[in-house]
């Protein structure tokens, strides 16, 4: 798909492992967005987040997630199916 992937900030995404590159814990992840790299490659995306707490983050960073994501899994959360 080559249509544009906006995904507002703050936005939560429910993740399942094999979505997530690189992931070292090999666990889902709730993310709560703070950008989406609107590039795909191979139907990822780089994206940075929040899985500390969400809406309002308690750590000190900017985010505390970075991995690519699967444009599929970011779809289906978008379009409620999870």
């Amino acid at each position: 798909m080559t249509d544009s992937l906006q995904v507002p900030a703050g936005t939560p995404l429910h993740l399942v492992a094999w979505e997530i590159s690189p992931n070292p814990t090999n666990r889902d992840e709730l993310v709560w967005v703070v950008i989406v790299d609107p590039q795909q490659v191979g139907g990822m995306v780089w994206m940075r987040g929040h899985t500390c707490a969400g809406p309002a983050p308690d750590c000190a960073g900017g985010w505390c997630f970075e991995a690519r994501v699967s444009v599929a899994a970011i779809r289906a959360n978008i379009d409620g199916a999870r």
